[in-house]
């Protein structure tokens, strides 16, 4: 699932937030502002919730640094609709995007967070998810070589 990080001046309450977005940016709360800190990872969608939260931090001390002292962050999901988000501190998103990425599908081969659209599988090695080609690609190799050492056993 991709977490999109954004400003907002929520509506009604007024609040200054920095949202991690469940869902990717058509689930992010339209009050969201023109990005002005694109550089930390602001309208930046990520796979993981770990690197969404650090950038939504990262986001909230430069916007405070910029004039807005009551800047917070929140995260959650709006399943598509308009849902202000709750604020939250710095470890409550930490521990939130921790518990949520143990949770995500991972590549069979480097460990590394499969992709939001799409993975790679390779038919004969069963069930097994790759993140990219390359990793579906040594996999497949691993598993032919092993079978080519064993054929050269019983050839001897």
């Amino acid at each position: 699932m991709p977490y999109t990080v954004t400003r907002q001046h929520q509506w009604p309450s007024g609040d200054y937030v920095v949202e991690v977005s469940a869902g990717g940016l058509d689930y992010s709360n339209p009050d969201a502002l023109v990005a002005k800190f694109a550089h930390l990872g602001e309208f930046v969608t990520f796979t993981s919730p770990v690197q969404a939260v650090e950038a939504a931090i990262a986001i909230c001390e430069a916007w405070r640094a910029d004039g807005c002292p009551d800047a917070q962050i929140g995260h959650g999901a709006t399943g598509g609709m308009t849902m202000p988000f709750d604020p939250c501190t710095y470890e409550e998103a930490r521990a939130w995007a921790a518990k949520r990425e143990a949770t995500l599908p991972r590549c069979d081969r480097c460990g590394e967070l499969l992709p939001d659209k799409g993975h790679y599988t390779v038919r004969e090695l069963d069930e097994q998810r790759f993140c990219r080609e390359f990793c579906a690609e040594e996999a497949a190799y691993d598993q032919f070589s092993e079978k080519e050492k064993l054929d050269m056993e019983e050839e001897k």
